[in-house]
């Protein structure tokens, strides 16, 4: 604490408002840090203070104490919706958008598209405290900072969050358990240990690679699936697949694995003699259908987005496939990436254990390989899962 700060307090005639900071640094990067203010007194406009422009944040910090024995406290940091923020409108989203953005989680840039309150778990949050007559001061005049690391989030609503925040020295950087349970859920980062990362930077043990995952009548083939674990299949592949499976606008009755387009939208038959309505989901899947990434306008100008985002445009870039976020017509500078705000990756697993099976147990419908392999819907069960990602955490009698 500066001696103009311990002057103030000892004259106890503080004559200035008590200002509230806290930076955001989340993941990784080098420009991976939000700032923002807790808007007291009404006051919402952005505040610069030390080169730094903080934004207004519903916010509270409780529970700090400070004491020389038995277990450092662990207080809570409540704050508005961020993940409902980021993914609105926001002056949080722009800057995570203008370019400047940096920030990386288990080495994935994040951008605020895909951002998650879970993202915040092991960010730091440092608090700092001056008054507003010493905004402008050279050098800077505030109180002691307080940082901790975020180690849980203890609750969320549609508005608010409260996270369960720990002293660095107590945790050390590490969540402990290191690896987290959750029933039926899979922690294993997707395509995390892949032989396609480098071994140093391999995590957890999911090793599925991007493409060319699956030996099929002699060649390789490449499987590609929603978050949602709906397949994602090559468009002439499956408009082409010929009698082996019909591909039709018409309903009616059909077999097991015929494909029907309505409304630009395919869906695959999940059985024999099926005269179910599309919406039965026991008795149709959704695929989703992408084409290669082109830069040449000559054929189709744009790229779209869908309120139904399994109509978006898909594309096949760089060894995955990509689903478009801001409609745009084509252009050799919106090259899908991770860090475009036009694209996505569409290729994402679902977490649960049949996500591992649309990809581990996949059977071919046809003898076509690479990226015009189709699979049945019905699973080779005799093909076994490769890692134990899926503990029982649920309490059984």
């Amino acid at each position: 604490m500066s001696n103009e700060l311990a002057t103030d307090q000892l004259k106890q005639e503080i004559d200035s408002g008590l200002l509230d900071f806290y930076e955001l640094t989340i993941g990784a990067g080098t420009n991976n840090t939000l700032y923002f203010h807790d808007g007291k007194k009404e006051n919402l406009d952005d505040i610069t203070f030390d080169g730094k422009v903080y934004v207004a944040l519903p916010i509270m910090m409780d529970g700090i104490e400070l004491k020389a024995d038995g277990a450092m406290s662990r207080p809570s940091l409540t704050i508005a919706n961020v993940e409902s923020i980021l993914k609105s409108g926001s002056k949080f989203k722009t800057q995570m958008e203008d370019g400047t953005w940096g920030a990386t989680v288990n080495s994935e840039p994040l951008a605020a598209t895909d951002f998650k309150v879970d993202h915040l778990v092991g960010a730091t949050v440092v608090k700092r405290r001056t008054l507003e007559k010493y905004l402008t001061s050279n050098p800077i005049v505030e109180f002691e900072k307080d940082e901790y690391i975020i180690d849980r989030i203890s609750d969320k609503s549609n508005i608010f969050i409260t996270l369960e925040l720990a002293s660095p020295f107590d945790l050390g950087g590490i969540r402990v358990p290191n690896r987290v349970v959750i029933g039926k859920y899979c922690p294993w980062v997707y395509q995390g240990a892949s032989p396609e990362v480098a071994e140093a930077d391999r995590i957890g043990a999911c090793n599925w690679k991007k493409e060319n995952q699956k030996l099929h009548n002699g060649a390789r083939a490449s499987i590609f699936v929603s978050e949602n674990d709906e397949p994602i299949f090559l468009k002439s592949a499956v408009d082409t697949i010929g009698t082996t499976a019909v591909n039709t606008t018409s309903t009616g009755s059909k077999s097991l694995d015929d494909f029907v387009n309505v409304g630009g939208l395919y869906y695959q038959s999940r059985d024999d003699n099926n005269t179910a309505d599309l919406t039965s989901t026991a008795l149709w899947k959704v695929v989703i259908v992408y084409t290669q990434w082109s830069s040449d306008d000559t054929d189709e100008d744009e790229y779209t987005i869908d309120v139904d985002k399994r109509k978006s445009s898909h594309v096949y870039h760089g060894d995955t496939v990509w689903r478009c976020v801001i409609a745009h017509t084509k252009n050799s500078n919106l090259e899908p990436a991770l860090d475009s705000r036009h694209w996505v990756r569409a290729d994402l697993c679902g977490k649960l254990l049949a996500s591992c099976k649309q990809r581990y147990q996949s059977k071919g419908l046809t003898n076509n390989a690479g990226r015009n392999f189709i699979t049945s819907d019905k699973s080779n069960t005799q093909a076994i899962l490769p890692f134990g990602g899926f503990p029982g955490s649920r309490k059984f009698r």
